[in-house]
């Protein structure tokens, strides 16, 4: 009886312990607008969590929030608070003029799933700042938009590849799951531009590489969204599926480093691909750059590059699909200019400024990442607000692209709201898919340019319709998807006239 009297007394000196950890942290930010939280202890979870349950995401909360207690507020999720950024201004002072860190906590976090190292000190994790330049000046030199000019060719090739893959389905009446279909060509376009490696044709069955990719991200995903998935008995099975893939996919970006080194040491033929430049890390900072850490930026730039622009290409198929004027508009102006253009180069592209405009749209809508995540390393001022040192603030890119304060209509497809002309003039801070300031997404202009040859090159052969009834939800897997995949029935177009237009 006395031992059990120890155990009660020790428990309850815990959680009284706990308790006041949480009730200094409310404390310090009750000052800030937010709504009541739903529990002492858990926070807003319970909310965010019904959001989910009738299929939004988290960002979707937000934007219910924002719309009553304004574009900066907190959020408690269990001790944790986070400052919510949704205002354009703040924006621009969180990423841009007020350059504050990543935020460690969460980056941390992130860098490893259920024990197997993923990303790590890659690029996109990687929160010692002098290392993150390091790596950044270094990397940065590939992806100028000169040195991405030269992969034009590659990119017709890959959309060639797969108008001819689309032709075997494209009778009118056989299912097309869009996003399967363009996750598989993103990634045998990465692996050939960037590390100058063949997956063989896409009529062939997933590489192992695609499915394994698929595997490991869905657990990241989750790991993110539930961390408790990694101490339940019932999720084990997940969790070594998931460990699987990630030595999977590393161990084979480990064979292609060491077939490199072994063409440079036998004098071959090296192509000045993003695989040498990541090579060429360890060569100027061998005490720094370890392979592990070069296998970090390999799998960073694998994740970042494929999955962001299978999404994005997913879709802007459906929001053509669902605007049937705007579809018209836009297959009219490639008809008229790059109609019979059987390699589209840059020039071409900028004969398309309707395309560029749906694009910018579609990705309004749908960033290709939808958050990032800051701290303050000292006490801040933001709208208004005094954010206490310590702080992790996070900027929703998909929130305030939607939040009705910033974006008129914010849920309808408008691509002329990115007309020079526009009487809607966005905040350069409003739509920022590919985030802004130091931190920009490394890949923007190669994931612009290799959509916009895509689907380009797509209408040029096609016309496609939505499948009815599919759902308009999304996912938040790592990145958000469609939760339909958008599936879609294709027919080769005839005489220059698509279905569109005669239904229109």
């Amino acid at each position: 009886m006395e031992f059990l009297g120890i155990v009660i007394a020790v428990c309850l000196c815990m959680l009284v312990s706990v308790a006041l950890r949480f009730h200094r942290q409310h404390q310090k930010y009750d000052h800030l607008p937010g709504p009541p939280r739903d529990s002492f202890w858990s926070g807003h979870i319970p909310s965010i969590a019904k959001v989910i349950a009738a299929g939004g995401i988290m960002d979707d909360y937000l934007l219910e929030v924002c719309k009553t207690h304004g574009l900066v507020f907190r959020l408690c999720l269990w001790n944790q608070v986070l400052v919510i950024v949704l205002d354009p201004e703040c924006i621009k002072d969180v990423l841009v003029s007020g350059n504050h860190p990543k935020s460690k906590r969460i980056y941390s976090g992130t860098t490893g799933v259920f024990g197997a190292r993923f990303m790590d000190q890659g690029l996109l994790t990687q929160v010692d700042n002098k290392l993150w330049i390091m790596q950044r000046m270094h990397l940065d030199q590939w992806f100028k938009p000169h040195y991405i000019r030269q992969f034009a060719s590659e990119f017709n090739e890959f959309a060639d590849r797969y108008t001819e893959f689309l032709e075997t389905y494209a009778d009118g009446k056989t299912e097309v799951h869009t996003l399967n279909t363009f996750n598989k060509l993103t990634m045998h376009l990465l692996y050939k531009v960037a590390f100058n490696v063949d997956m063989g044709p896409l009529t062939r069955e997933n590489h192992p590489f695609v499915t394994k990719m698929k595997t490991a991200l869905s657990g990241f995903a989750v790991l993110v969204s539930n961390p408790f998935v990694a101490i339940n008995p019932l999720e084990w099975r997940f969790r070594r599926d998931v460990r699987e893939a990630i030595k999977f996919i590393r161990q084979s970006a480990e064979q292609v480093m060491k077939e490199r080194s072994m063409a440079k040491s036998n004098g071959e033929y090296i192509p000045r691909d993003l695989l040498e430049y990541i090579m060429e890390l360890k060569e100027k900072h061998p005490s720094i750059m370890t392979d592990e850490v070069l296998l970090d930026n390999f799998l960073t730039f694998l994740i970042a590059g494929q999955e962001t622009s299978s999404n994005a290409m997913c879709f802007m198929i459906f929001l053509l699909g669902q605007n049937p004027e705007c579809y018209k508009k836009l297959q009219r102006e490639i008809d008229e200019n790059v109609g019979a253009v059987s390699v589209i180069t840059l020039n071409e592209l900028e004969k398309l400024p309707y395309l560029d405009m749906a694009l910018k749209e579609t990705l309004r809508l749908y960033p290709v990442g939808k958050t990032t995540f800051r701290e303050t390393i000292k006490d801040h001022v933001l709208g208004g607000h005094l954010i206490p040192a310590g702080t992790d603030m996070m900027v929703s890119f998909y929130a305030t692209s939607r939040a009705e304060q910033n974006v008129r209509n914010p849920k309808t497809f408008i691509p002329e709201r990115f007309h020079s002309d526009s009487l809607e003039k966005l905040s350069k801070y409003a739509s920022t898919p590919f985030s802004v300031g130091p931190h920009t997404c490394i890949g923007k202009k190669f994931a612009e340019i290799e959509i916009k040859i895509m689907i380009a090159k797509i209408m040029q052969s096609f016309d496609f319709e939505l499948i009815p009834n599919q759902t308009s939800e999304i996912q938040d897997n790592a990145t958000i998807q469609p939760k339909s995949g958008v599936k879609c029935f294709f027919r080769p177009r005839r005489s220059g006239i698509s279905v569109m237009e005669k239904t229109l």
